[in-house]
């Protein structure tokens, strides 16, 4: 038994130290706040408290970035943000990712506001399947028990003394991924501490973990007259810093960039009130601190651990009054004055930590002896840098890595390169400096050590732990062998090791390996060293869209072949058809002598006469030697995030459809980010993508029909500026398709009739827009043979069938008598909405909103989307009644 016991023990060692210190560079935004005399000031009121604490939500962009501040940077807590999910199923307004590629860019997005607000950031398995109005449907969808396991999971890791629901778990939360958020998070509380719960969690080394107390936020907006058990002052100015804690959060805040949420930074008297749900401690009515009944000083680790190991107290009050002497002889024009009571703490809290065998209790001291040496590095000015030669590096080749220590007050002993499995280091000797000129200035480490690195000839490529493996449904397969299960994204692939000596202690710092390069405008950049293939290709587009026919038909597909090695490659590509299927060229050699040079082969493809409505699999293939590549790699990259990629198979999916479109002339006015344009083109119909010039003073009369892209009236100004000639444009006949919009057509008065678009209050459940989120909810067609539902293609009951995600959104109310609903569809147990598909007769021409989601269809390759979309934009060409 005492061996399995000390076994469980390291591994729940390792369980914590996982999230609470490994070292990450991920976001592009500097930890400003970290750095120099700040951030080793707070490090040294860290070292003073065990404090710790759990905030949960549903997706990014739901947490209290207020309370996270004040708890992070006010109360030196270890804070974190748990989401649910990664926010997949929302819009994006700075480009057109969606779904995973849309929660890769959240997931950074959230980094950087933690690396800001001082927080850390874990995560469910869960996906976000879009706007639910029920907790019921969350439930169906995700299931209860899985995903409070994995909150399970995530609070045995983390181990917080406080946990804070950002939601209640009631229809006053609006969204029902928010109410089933804060429906779990009491339940994942108790189950926690319970061993008889997720049992298998237990088996892989973790330990139940009873949080002491457990609160409830006011969610977004707190009710007037609502009782609270404890009031924060997010808004406290903290003099170390320069700023109140909401700033700084307001700073995090503007980072969700992709959900369009850059804010002021106020300042001036900020309040976050929390309601208490239980506690294992004594507290008074109401609260004066949130950690109020909780020991949260080094002294208390026995007492919350439960230890009463002998000796173990006096040696905890032994490192609780070095810690207090750190931070009262600190000054920070002097830090190197303490190394010596730091490096004293270091040696304490190891002495405590070996003195016993509590697994709650080491861990806990683990974190203040890791605290300590972080301390005594910053109060030494020590820094440590790992570079390698590139940012990509292909299974078998080899890369330069450096490793620099600066700081005098450092002796390395050892300097180690840590590894995957069967990778191979070797030390090296100094390279040449890379370069002369007049601005280039070499850099002068203390020491350094140079190595040549070495990929296992079977290395994978990189990407987000959570995508390695087919999803259910909407959760994630994260059985991955390098899955860190509840992390942002998988540990870094290589870090450096640097044993070193700092007033008399031995201490180890642990620096990822980072790709370090020059952007002419934006200065310094860093990268992660990531694996990829030696070859990637990548069609020209992922769906065809192709009309039955009793003729064989041709379609054009164009394939790059990208080389992704810093050498020659040589090969050949070619397709994988379906059967009776041909392609001209059967294949074709590619030789590509440098690193990310691309080539492109076209190939037409013959569809046989008479092909079969359904859906086919085209498939690239690259040969070097005795290899096959068929990845696409989508290189996810924004200035305000750390770029990842994602490899799906190189496939075209093929829809032969029984349809039709009109010859018409297109013009695409694009909003926030979409991907119609490209749906419009499968089609067979040009599309012409219309800029500011063109709106303002281009001829639109040659144009058969202009559609407006998602959001176009919130992110194109010159869209809401010329309206009006839009507007003549389907009077004198054009046809205008308005994708849905947010509630600025409706402030800006671009509608050519009466119509409003208003929220939902049901009970305490407020929705923003009518909306119906249940993609399978029936559709009546209403007039089943105006021309969208007749011409070209006949409309069927069948057209509805397997759409994704939702069936519309911000749908128009209150309308005026000119315009002619064409559908009617609702959630089960609510009215019905009518709203989603409407048209106006306007002069000559016809004015079509369509709040259905095409945008997440046409991209799918939803065939009734598909026929629909080809109906609207023949309009100009139908019969007239």
């Amino acid at each position: 038994m005492l061996s399995t016991f000390r076994k469980i023990t390291v591994l729940s060692l390792l369980f914590v130290l996982a999230f609470l210190n490994v070292p990450t560079a991920r976001a592009q935004v500097r930890p400003v706040y970290d750095m120099g005399a700040i951030g080793l000031g707070q490090q040294l009121k860290r070292l003073q408290t065990t404090a710790s604490a759990m905030h949960t939500g549903a997706h990014p962009d739901d947490e209290d970035s207020n309370l996270i501040a004040f708890l992070a940077r006010g109360e030196n807590a270890r804070t974190v943000y748990l989401a649910l999910n990664r926010g997949e199923g929302g819009q994006n307004v700075i480009g057109p990712e969606l779904f995973e590629p849309l929660g890769v860019i959240r997931t950074e997005e959230l980094l950087q506001a933690r690396r800001l607000d001082g927080g850390q950031q874990m995560f469910t398995n869960v996906m976000d399947y879009g706007f639910s109005k029920t907790r019921a449907e969350a439930t169906r969808i995700w299931g209860e028990q899985p995903t409070l396991g994995e909150m399970v999971r995530a609070i045995r890791t983390f181990r917080p003394l406080i946990i804070i629901s950002r939601f209640s778990g009631t229809p006053a939360d609006g969204h029902g991924q928010h109410q089933l958020a804060g429906y779990l998070t009491p339940l994942a509380y108790k189950a926690a501490a319970d061993p008889n719960q997720f049992p298998e969690q237990i088996k892989e080394g973790l330990l139940p973990w009873q949080a002491k107390k457990l609160y409830m936020g006011q969610g977004f907006t707190a009710p007037a007259g609502e009782k609270v058990s404890v009031t924060v002052d997010t808004g406290h100015f903290d003099p170390l810093i320069g700023r109140s804690y909401a700033e700084i959060a307001s700073e995090g805040r503007s980072q969700h960039k992709t959900q369009e949420m850059g804010t002021i930074e106020r300042r001036g008297d900020q309040f976050s009130g929390e309601k208490l749900l239980d506690s294992k401690v004594k507290t008074s009515t109401p609260e004066n601190d949130i950690f109020e009944g909780i020991d949260t000083s080094i002294t208390g680790i026995a007492k919350i651990a439960d230890d009463n190991e002998p000796g173990l107290a006096e040696k905890l009050a032994a490192l609780q009054a070095t810690a207090k002497k750190a931070l009262d002889e600190y000054n920070a024009y002097s830090p190197e004055k303490i190394v010596p009571v730091l490096a004293a703490g270091v040696t304490q809290a190891r002495a405590a930590k070996d003195a016993t065998q509590n697994p709650y209790a080491k861990a806990l001291i683990a974190e203040k002896e890791q605290e300590f040496a972080h301390a005594l590095q910053l109060a030494a000015g020590v820094v440590v840098d790992a570079l390698s030669d590139t940012d990509t590096i292909v299974a078998g080749d080899s890369t330069g890595v450096s490793v620099k220590i600066f700081g005098k007050a450092a002796a390395v002993k050892n300097v180690t390169l840590n590894t995957p499995s069967g990778w191979k280091v070797e030390a090296a000797s100094e390279p040449k400096p890379a370069g002369n000129s007049f601005f280039f200035r070499p850099e002068k480490a203390d020491a350094a050590s140079y190595f040549k690195m070495t990929a296992a000839s079977n290395a994978t490529p990189t990407q987000p732990y959570w995508l390695e493996k087919p999803r259910h449904n909407f959760t994630f397969d994260w059985s991955a062998a390098d899955a860190v299960k509840n992390a942002p994204f998988q540990h870094k692939l290589v870090t450096a090791s640097v044993t070193m000596t700092i007033g008399g202690v031995d201490i180890t710092a642990v620096q990822p390996v980072e790709y370090r390069f020059a952007d002419d405008i934006r200065g310094e950049l860093r990268r992660d060293l990531n694996v990829v293939p030696l070859v990637t290709v990548a069609p020209d587009t992922s769906l065809l869209i192709v009309p039955a026919s009793a003729k064989e038909q041709k379609q054009h597909i164009v394939v790059s072949v990208t080389n992704q090695a810093p050498r020659d490659t040589k090969g050949t590509v070619s397709l994988v058809l379906p059967a009776g299927w041909t392609a001209t060229p059967a294949s074709a050699d590619f030789d590509l002598a440098t690193k990310n040079q691309k080539t492109a082969v076209a190939f037409d493809v013959t569809v046989p006469a008479g092909a079969k409505v359904g859906k086919y699999d085209v498939t690239v293939n690259a040969k070097v030697g005795s290899q096959t590549f068929d990845q696409s790699m989508q290189e996810i990259a924004y200035p305000h995030i750390q770029t990842h990629r994602r490899y799906t198979t190189a496939t075209v999916v093929t829809e032969v459809l029984d349809l039709k479109v009109a010859p018409v002339r297109v013009g695409y006015i694009m909003g926030s980010g979409d991907a119609v344009p490209a749906a419009i083109k499968r089609l067979g119909v040009p599309v012409t993508m219309l800029e500011e010039k063109d709106l303002a003073t281009g001829d639109l009369s040659r144009f058969d029909t202009i559609v407006v892209g998602i959001r176009a009236s919130q992110v194109r100004p010159d869209f809401v500026a010329n309206n009006g000639r839009l507007l003549d444009f389907v009077k004198k006949g054009g046809t205008l398709i308005v994708q849905y919009q947010q509630n600025q057509i409706i402030q800006n008065n671009m509608l050519p009739f009466a119509a409003k678009m208003e929220g939902v209050v049901n009970g305490k459940q407020r929705i923003s827009n009518v909306r119906v989120v249940d993609e399978t909810a029936p559709v009546k067609m209403l007039r089943p043979n105006d021309p969208i539902f007749s011409y070209p293609n006949k409309i069927v009951q069948s057209d509805w069938d397997n759409w994704v995600q939702e069936r519309n959104l911000y749908t128009l109310t209150q309308l005026g008598p000119e315009w002619v609903t064409l559908t009617e569809t609702a959630d089960e147990g609510e009215d019905p909405v009518t709203g989603g598909l409407i048209y106006a007769k306007l002069g000559k021409g016809t004015y079509v909103y369509n709040a259905f989601s095409f945008f997440r269809q046409l991209p799918v390759g939803t065939p009734g989307a598909y026929r629909m979309l080809a109906n609207m934009l023949s309009l100009p060409k139908a019969p007239a009644k």
